[in-house]
């Protein structure tokens, strides 16, 4: 509590010193800075959200806190596209990440200090030391409580005219280590930032994707072909929708691509998956158990982990054209992945579709014991190539929830205010090949 209590009144402190730091003020101007911070602290705090909000905007530069709390956590988890974007395309892939962490890591500050604004004030706050250099500063305060004294160090960067904070130590130990320290589990083991999200943001489900990155407004971000025959194939595949509520469309008519993107987390902590999916063209006769009619309007793949031969084990989640809802299988080919048909045929053509699954529960059903700790990688897959005909689908809002959320009944369709209708289609649009992973800028 104090330690929280500490930091939101050294924003204060740091905000009320701010023009007196700028102007290199004498020590008059000083303390009638701190008389002022007295009588700000004393004051009743209202609509303590809004009061966060505002400090922590006016004085902590988050971006620079980012980079000290977290370090080279973004590049690290983001590697295996290291290994295949161009350096420019894997540079914008960072950043984005940055600003989506950035985003988060200023919604988790503006939480802790609204929960702390309506404690007592503290009796006093005393300047011992004030130090600036260029655009560099540090700011020492003593915060002086009932119980005792809290030392206040703040380093200070000054950026289009105000000093804000980059970081903030209490009694000698970083805001930034104190946060790190909170997430180190999640960080050692490099899972992917939307896993740092849900914990920055204290939710009990993550949000996979909801498809809102892209290079250029349509090609999908940290999406690209999987395999290296796809890679020269058009990529028929692109983001769509209005708003917050984007989604994934998807057509083929031959050239079956299985589109990619590496996601980590752990499916033992976060077992039920949800999403959204829309058949709106199934390939006729399409029969996931027979080689020359292997086709679905829509699949989604869930690779767990690698066997010690490098072949993933991999669930794989249909709407199938015949088979019935409920079959389980795989074809009689080596390595197939087995196959879950949660939607059947025409009833549910044209609707948006809520899922729910148990990956633990279907990973020890069919691949044995529980699931390794980290997955690897989700796959897409809409294909009318052994058919020799024409698929048509849309994918929105994967998540992935901790078991309790399913048995305490949190988890309800959240499929609604999608967008329904056929968009333009892509093949008429001649789609680009290779797309986000390409080599190509």
């Amino acid at each position: 509590m104090t330690n929280l209590r500490s930091l939101y009144y050294a924003l204060i402190a740091c905000l009320g010193l701010a023009g007196a730091c700028e102007a290199q003020a004498k020590d008059a101007d000083l303390a009638a800075a701190i008389g002022r911070l007295d009588a700000l602290l004393r004051a009743p705090v209202r609509k303590t959200e809004d009061a966060a909000r505002d400090f922590v905007r006016q004085t902590v530069a988050v971006d620079r806190l980012v980079e000290t709390t977290f370090g080279k956590y973004l590049e690290d988890s983001l590697d295996d596209y290291d290994d295949i974007l161009p350096q420019k395309r894997f540079r914008r892939l960072v950043a984005h990440y940055n600003e989506r962490l950035v985003t988060a890591y200023r919604e988790r500050l503006v939480a802790d200090l609204a929960d702390r604004l309506a404690i007592p004030a503290l009796r006093g706050l005393r300047l011992e030391h004030l130090e600036l250099d260029g655009k560099r500063g540090q700011v020492e305060l003593r915060a002086l409580f009932p119980d005792g004294s809290v030392d206040l160090r703040a380093d200070l960067v000054l950026g289009g005219g105000t000093w804000k904070i980059a970081d903030l130590d209490i009694d000698g130990v970083p805001i930034s280590a104190r946060y790190r320290r909170l997430y180190k589990k999640l960080i050692d083991k490099g899972y992917s930032l939307p896993v740092l999200e849900s914990r920055l943001a204290k939710r009990d489900f993550i949000v996979l994707d909801d498809f809102s990155a892209t290079w250029d407004g349509t090609t999908p971000m940290d999406w690209g072909a999987w395999r290296k025959k796809d890679k020269k194939k058009p990529l028929l595949y692109r983001i769509e929708g209005n708003g917050d509520r984007r989604y994934m469309a998807a057509q083929d008519s031959g050239y079956s691509v299985i589109l990619g993107k590496f996601i980590h987390w752990n499916p033992r902590e976060y077992p039920i998956m949800t999403w959204c999916w829309r058949a709106d063209a199934l390939p006729p006769g399409g029969n996931e158990f027979l080689n020359h009619a292997n086709d679905s309007a829509a699949g989604l793949y869930v690779t767990f982990s690698q066997n010690w031969l490098g072949v993933p084990k991999q669930l794989k989640y249909v709407w199938s054209t015949t088979l019935p809802e409920g079959t389980v299988g795989r074809r009689k080919k080596i390595f197939r992945p087995w196959f879950y048909v949660l939607e059947s045929g025409e009833a549910n053509l044209g609707k948006w579709t809520f899922e729910t699954v148990d990956l633990e529960k279907h990973h020890r059903d069919k691949l044995g014991g529980r699931p390794a700790d980290r997955t690897l990688a989700l796959g897409l897959l809409t294909d009318a190539n052994s058919t020799s005909s024409y698929a048509e689908a849309y994918y929105a809002d994967l998540r992935v929830w901790k078991r309790k959320a399913l048995q305490s009944g949190r988890i309800t369709n959240y499929c609604g205010g999608l967008q329904q209708g056929a968009p333009r289609s892509m093949l008429e649009a001649g789609p680009s090949r290779g797309g986000a992973y390409s080599a190509e800028e």
